[in-house]
């Protein structure tokens, strides 16, 4: 759609939402539910209306229950933008699809990902920006995707009093 409107309304035609595109495992949390707290801290103070947080995942629907759970108890934005990969569908596939589909309908910032095989690839192939994130050592790649999201201003500003 953002296509149709650059092509009606030209240069007046409104910008495109922010996106921050996310893997989970090894990303964010580690043996499925253990997380990785430079993940945390920066994404809970993501602006949810200034960021939109997708989180495009190898997990499947099967693993819905403990995905939502997980996203709730650490207060992680982007609980309705979780990504499974469907059980007919390849895992590098998924992702690129989702890429290619995000890239179009938001503005990217980055992907964050722990497999440049995967998330990597799938990036560059839609045009988006990749962070690899050591899973040992996770704090490098979030300090730069926080980086990334700090000048877009899409931190919540907290209120001092």
């Amino acid at each position: 759609m953002p296509d149709l409107a650059r092509q009606l309304f030209g240069d007046d035609a409104p910008a495109k939402r922010l996106a921050l595109i996310v893997d989970l495992d090894d990303t964010v949390c580690t043996g499925f539910d253990c997380p990785l707290r430079p993940a945390l801290d920066v994404l809970v103070r993501v602006h949810r209306q200034k960021v939109e947080v997708h989180y495009v995942t190898a997990r499947t629907e099967a693993s819905r229950a403990g995905t939502d759970a997980f996203i709730a108890e650490h207060k992680l934005p982007g609980h309705r933008n979780v990504h499974y990969c469907p059980k007919w569908h390849g895992t590098r596939r998924h992702k690129a699809d989702l890429h290619r589909t995000l890239a179009r309908e938001f503005q990217v910032l980055a992907s964050i990902g722990d497999l440049d095989e995967e998330e990597g690839e799938a990036a560059r192939l839609a045009g988006v920006p990749f962070v690899l994130v050591d899973p040992a050592r996770p704090a490098g790649a979030w300090a730069a995707v926080a980086e990334l999201i700090a000048a877009v201003q899409g931190f919540r500003v907290e209120d001092g009093s």
